[in-house]
């Protein structure tokens, strides 16, 4: 099997599975109460955690004075605590109900950045933040598995839409205010209040609906993991997490010292991806169109086209310019976040969703992993503009193969329709 086979045939064509998605499903499902607290918790987390987003590159470099090879290890080290959470916290989520482990990652968290805030040595704040990471990644699967288990069945892409509105509407919105706010406090008094804040949410995370366990063999999921579709949908996600890379150890950077913006300035134009990644789930959302194969097929081609010209197109001058691209990458990553949720939900039963999801989440961790290394040092030797559009040319190339196996006929025995929103 060539790498002709293409994401939307690893994403849709899950050989007899399509039962998951019931061939018609009404857009009229309405979001219960249920449904919102999840969305309103995470939106809230996004919201008090922006500061800690791509602004702790600044942070490192301005006020720590961390070098970008020690700002390089510190996000490498990140993406290697996804590596080593990503399996552990996948199968935990099977085994143990999600909304527990989501309430360890916020307890964690909370106490990690009142950890940070107070020692500023490299490597005693280095042990900090991998522990930092760890809980991260925990929080991180952990809520992913309980909105997919949560949304399985009707109305799963239309309730998936909205929880992904609430996610990046209150991370614009947290961001314009960390912008604001790092101009008057420090980052250390930002890092307690988000402490708090952390440590707050974890106890209103009890309140999230149970998600159903089982006892599963270890074969169970390397049956999953053998399918062809499976494998290369991993690889695909490995090779689109490198621009990841780049932006964690350099997108900050380059926006303060390539565009000369102000940490107010930095908050706006970061504000204004995530906002349109947002005005991306709503225009998806009132369309209420079915995510049918030739749809998704569409919609994944020009989000890595849009995400990969963004990209590059963003080191350009003056500001106006590099926002106007970095609005069009926040188009294509919007519309890459819908292909990869749908295709996780697609390819895993619910009862091994937990396990497989984590084994994705493996391979986009490993692909930010190699991104991190690459990508701060060459930063920092060949200027923060490089590693941006030169990742920008990775995630067009995966474009390819799509727009190659576009122009063919659908396989037959393939899905109608995989989602109703």
């Amino acid at each position: 099997m060539t790498f002709r086979l293409t994401l939307i045939r690893f994403v849709v064509i899950v050989r007899g599975r399509s039962h998951y998605f019931p061939p018609t499903m009404p857009m009229s499902h309405r979001f219960t109460a249920n449904d919102q607290f999840p969305a309103l918790l995470n939106g809230a987390f996004m919201f008090f955690t922006a500061a800690t987003n791509f602004f702790l590159p600044i942070y490192f470099k301005d006020e720590l004075g961390f070098s970008g090879g020690q700002i390089g290890l510190l996000f490498a080290a990140q993406a290697t605590t996804g590596v080593l959470a990503a399996l552990p916290a996948g199968l935990g989520n099977d085994r143990l109900s999600s909304r527990l482990l989501v309430a360890l990652g916020l307890l964690f968290q909370g106490v990690t950045f009142a950890l940070m805030a107070v020692f500023h040595s490299y490597w005693v704040f280095f042990a900090v933040f991998f522990v930092w990471a760890l809980a991260y990644n925990l929080y991180r699967i952990s809520f992913d598995v309980q909105v997919l288990k949560a949304c399985q069945g009707v109305g799963l892409s239309r309730r998936m839409l909205i929880f992904q509105l609430y996610r990046f509407l209150t991370l614009a919105a947290g961001t314009v205010l960390a912008g604001y706010l790092l101009t008057n406090v420090s980052f250390s008094a930002a890092l307690i209040a988000t402490a708090l804040a952390c440590i707050l949410l974890s106890a209103l995370a009890m309140r999230l609906e149970p998600t159903p366990l089982a006892r599963l063999r270890l074969a169970d999921y390397t049956a999953d993991l053998r399918r062809p579709e499976v494998l290369f949908f991993a690889l695909w996600m490995f090779l689109f997490a490198t621009h990841w890379g780049a932006e964690y150890t350099c997108y900050g950077l380059f926006l303060r010292n390539g565009l000369g913006l102000s940490l107010a300035g930095l908050g706006v134009y970061m504000t204004g991806e995530f906002a349109m990644i947002a005005i991306v789930f709503l225009v998806l959302l009132k369309g209420g169109r079915t995510f049918d194969r030739p749809r998704l097929t569409r919609l994944a081609i020009w989000g890595l086209i849009s995400s990969g010209v963004g990209q590059i197109g963003m080191i350009f001058q003056p500001v106006s310019i590099s926002f106007a691209f970095r609005l069009l990458h926040g188009i294509g990553d919007g519309l890459m976040f819908v292909i990869l949720y749908l295709g996780i939900a697609s390819l895993f039963v619910v009862q091994r969703i937990g396990g497989n999801t984590g084994f994705v989440n493996l391979a986009a961790m490993l692909g930010l992993v190699v991104g991190s290394l690459i990508f701060g040092p060459l930063g920092e030797r060949m200027g923060y503009d490089v590693p941006l559009w030169s990742s920008g040319v990775i995630t067009m190339v995966l474009a390819l193969p799509l727009m190659r196996r576009s122009k063919k006929p659908a396989t037959a025995g393939a899905a109608e329709a995989i989602v109703n929103g």
